[in-house]
């Protein structure tokens, strides 16, 4: 290839209040039943796919302790084989 590719988010590239702006915009959207609008383009599209694709985060109070001690214990010893 003749040219590097520069590292950064290309048109994503925005100030902080600008996307804060955007997610608030999003959260409006999905909190109101509407799907992502594949009109807007920049970080108000980008914004709105984050939203509404996120995944939930685990409740670790929802998941009984014997289940998060034997991952913790299988995390420790793939990581005991890595070293």
């Amino acid at each position: 290839m003749c040219f590097q590719r520069k590292a950064g988010l290309g048109r994503y590239n925005s100030a902080r209040p600008e996307w804060l702006a955007a997610y608030r915009n999003a959260r409006f959207m999905r909190n109101s039943g509407k799907e992502p609008d594949a009109s807007l383009s920049g970080i108000a599209w980008k914004a709105q796919l984050i939203v509404a694709y996120e995944r939930d985060g685990i409740d670790n109070l929802a998941v009984p302790l014997e289940a998060r001690l034997i991952a913790k214990n299988l995390i420790n010893e793939i990581l005991a084989e890595e070293n």
